[in-house]
């Protein structure tokens, strides 16, 4: 086993070093592993190019060591049985390399002949027709299976005739060994023909008739089961030679690989095999294809259908089909059947299968998008097919063709349009800063244009762009042209259309900007044509209910929408939908307000039921010391504390206090009166105010302190306290002071009142704040 083991590894070794050339230091391969395909002798591995273009190719690789000292091989096969295989090799190597067309393998790099390998390099091939019809092999193209269903065979045998067709007419050559190994499918689902090995010149000249060589392995020779008997009998190899190969080929296509012809490896049996297959029952064919394959596997080679022929048969008589040979073929078609083509392919294309779309129809409808006089009929039928990619698929299959068309100098109206109405598709296929760069250029010079078919597809497609547009984008640059136009437009349906670009942008911008760009430009339109007056209607709507807070809707949207009432002759349908907006509105309005309201009555509540706080008294013996404090003010800062009292004036002296309910801590706000005019030691009564700045009255308190006492509201101050003793002689006073009227705000006692202010009447638009202007609680604009 570890022998074994050993062995393989130094096969894979040799298939390492088997490209130590220039094919194996410009292109990246792993020949360790098993290969992707295979194709006669050769063995094909995926493969990039170094460097920058990273380009997907397949590198073919004979393995001298690997097929030559292998089992049999070693003992049957000789130097010259070796020289003949490496010389067929070459051979097929070469001829590839010197064709051109499209449905013959195109060679990238030529034949490298080294030490242990043969290897050239073609475009990306993905498994041959013998992997696929026996099933050995699943290939996978642009991500998905591939499968051989009727239309893939009807467009691959058409290839494959047109590629024996340039064989015969422009290479002079016919194949002479065509079979399931011999074609394979690139990486766009296409057949390419290849097997050249055997190819001789269409020249009808006679050989010796075919004999196989048991001592040569069978993929070293021609394959008895696909050759015409006259090349088998005679050694003829004519055009018509590929034409009976062809029949076993669509017929092997249809049966798992398996041709017509069961005859082994024995010429002698060929024959009566050919015959047979003629007589008996075509089975698993479609019906169209049945006579088909009779006629071409005919053993009368003047008898069998030409590729002419079977290129232009019923099997073919397929829209389908028909469709993809006319596009192929377009270019050489007058500009008039051109345009008549591309109008009728939207209807065919939904017929096709997903993965013909994306490999066949969207590289040939792109190829079109070079000729800019057609472009507005071929961009259509693109976007048709490439809106069912995904994303991965669109960025890599259609946005490379796709985009640079956005930036084309000279585009004609039409083709504009086109490519304005899919470009909200394009922005969910493409990243964003790429669509941004490349898509919106065309979109914002299309705003601005003095074409008005332009300005109103542009106008059509913003809101669905704007949703997800960059915000600086929305704002710096999509926002000033949708004003401009709105600004400029002289048809009035592009006013329309315009602020519902606005309309659907709201929702996107922030509030500042609404407020300094957007409301300025409403309250500036001076049209009053219905339909721009329910557009704005519906711009106003969606601020007020939306985006504004009540103060700006009272100001900004509601005075606007009752001009609109009085200013504006609407139908009688469109007056009830503006009155039930402006309701709608006003009544949120409202609903806001009052429930501002009702916290504040809340708050006010609590407030007046929260318990008196205990007052804090004076100690005596503090008092004559100095020393005491008082409830909110530092008794030592007032003069009159330090003065020495007698016990017996203590003891006749009134002193009353009183705190209104409040949660403010009182103090006495007027003690700067009781130093400013101190005259005598006698104290008299105060009354001491404290007033917030929340608009309630604070709290109150009243004292007996030697400053001239002052009041507020009218309140009348309690009689005086009893007689008090006199401060030099200590005898009581024996007469009292006459009763105290009711004082001003303001006013001492001894001053003349002062006269009431006059009243400031509130205004609509005046705040209540502080409790310092009008209350505005019973007035409702809107009642």
């Amino acid at each position: 086993m570890d022998g074994y083991l050993s062995k393989l590894r130094g096969l894979a070794s040799s298939a390492a070093n088997a490209v130590q050339s220039k094919i194996g230091r410009e292109y990246e391969a792993d020949f360790s592993g098993p290969a992707q395909a295979h194709s006669g002798l050769w063995s094909l591995y995926r493969s990039r190019r170094r460097g920058a273009t990273n380009q997907p190719v397949t590198i073919w690789v004979f393995d001298k060591q690997r097929f030559f000292d292998r089992g049999i091989n070693r003992q049957t096969m000789g130097a010259h049985e070796q020289a003949l295989v490496l010389e067929r090799l070459k051979t097929e190597a070469a001829k590839l390399t010197r064709l051109r067309h499209p449905s013959v393998l195109q060679v990238m790099e030529p034949l490298e002949d080294t030490r242990a390998t043969l290897a050239f390099v073609t475009e990306p091939v993905v498994a041959s027709l013998s992997d696929l019809c026996t099933g050995t092999n699943k290939c996978m193209v642009d991500g998905d299976e591939y499968e051989l269903d009727e239309l893939e065979l009807q467009k691959g045998l058409l290839q494959v005739s047109q590629a024996l067709q340039f064989l015969h007419r422009d290479a002079n050559l016919v194949h002479g060994n065509l079979q399931p190994s011999a074609v394979v499918v690139n990486a766009k689902g296409d057949w390419k023909l290849a097997g050249l090995g055997f190819a001789q010149p269409t020249a009808n000249q006679r050989r010796a008739a075919f004999e196989y060589d048991y001592g040569m392995p069978a993929h070293t020779q021609q394959t008895l089961a696909f050759m015409a008997p006259e090349l088998v009998s005679e050694g003829s190899c004519t055009p018509m030679s590929d034409a009976f190969s062809l029949g076993c080929l669509a017929y092997a296509l249809h049966n798992r690989g398996t041709s017509p012809i069961d005859c082994g490896t024995d010429p002698g049996a060929h024959r009566k095999a050919v015959i047979s297959a003629a007589q008996q029952h075509i089975r698993g064919l479609p019906d169209a294809l049945v006579p088909i394959i009779g006629r071409l596997l005919s053993t009368d080679a003047a008898n069998r259908m030409s590729l002419d022929e079977f290129q232009r048969s019923a099997y073919f008589d397929n829209i389908l089909v028909s469709s993809l040979r006319y596009l192929e073929a377009l270019a050489a078609q007058p500009d008039d059947q051109k345009i008549a083509f591309m109008q009728n392919l939207s209807r065919i294309i939904p017929g096709y299968p997903a993965r013909v779309r994306r490999r066949k129809l969207l590289p040939m409808l792109l190829d079109q998008t070079n000729d800019h006089a057609l472009l507005q009929f071929t961009l259509p039928n693109v976007f048709l097919v490439a809106e069912d990619l995904s994303q991965k698929e669109f960025e890599s299959l259609a946005a490379p063709g796709l985009l640079p068309v956005y930036s084309l100098a000279g585009l004609t109206t039409a083709a504009i349009v086109v490519l304005l109405k899919h470009a909200s598709m394009m922005q969910t296929k493409i990243d964003a800063k790429v669509f941004g760069q490349q898509v919106m250029p065309l979109v914002y010079n299309s705003l601005v244009s003095s074409d008005p078919l332009v300005q109103e597809q542009a106008l059509d497609a913003v809101p669905l762009i704007s949703q997800k547009l960059k915000y600086v984008d929305l704002r710096d640059h999509l926002l000033p042209r949708v004003q401009q136009l709105y600004a400029r437009a002289t048809i009035l349906a592009h006013k329309v259309r315009a602020l519902v670009c606005l309309q659907n942008m709201l929702n996107s911008l922030d509030k500042p900007t609404i407020i300094s760009r957007i409301l300025p430009m409403l309250k500036k339109t001076r049209t009053r044509e219905p339909q721009v007056v329910m557009a704005m209607v519906s711009v106003y709507e969606y601020l007020g209910m939306e985006k504004l807070d009540n103060g700006e809707v009272a100001r900004e949207v509601i005075p606007v929408l009752w001009a609109f009432v009085v200013e504006t002759r609407l139908p009688v349908k469109e007056f009830d939908i503006l009155m039930d907006v402006v309701k709608r509105i006003s009544e949120k309005v409202k609903e806001g307000q009052r429930m501002k309201a009702e916290e504040i009555e809340r708050i006010d509540r609590q407030t007046l039921l929260q318990p008196p706080k205990d007052t804090t008294t004076r100690d005596e013996a503090s008092l004559a010391t100095g020393s005491g404090t008082t409830r909110g003010r530092d008794a030592l800062s007032n003069p009159l504390a330090q003065n020495p009292i007698t016990n017996s004036a203590k003891a006749t002296q009134s002193s009353w206090e009183w705190d209104a309910p409040t949660s403010v801590e009182a103090d006495d706000m007027f003690g700067s009166f009781a130093n400013a005019s101190v005259s005598s030691p006698v104290r008299s009564p105060q009354v001491s105010l404290k007033h917030t700045a929340s608009g309630k009255l604070g709290a109150m308190k009243l004292g007996t302190t030697a400053a001239a006492a002052t009041t507020a509201f009218g309140m009348t101050l309690p009689p005086p306290p009893p007689p008090s003793t006199s401060l030099k002689t200590g005898a009581v006073a024996s007469s009292r002071q006459p009763a105290m009227q009711p004082l001003s705000f303001g006013q001492s006692l001894g001053q003349p009142a002062l006269a009431p202010l006059p009243r400031k009447q509130p205004t609509a638009q005046q705040k209540h704040i502080g409790g310092k202007t009008a209350d505005l609680d019973d007035f409702d604009p809107f009642a």
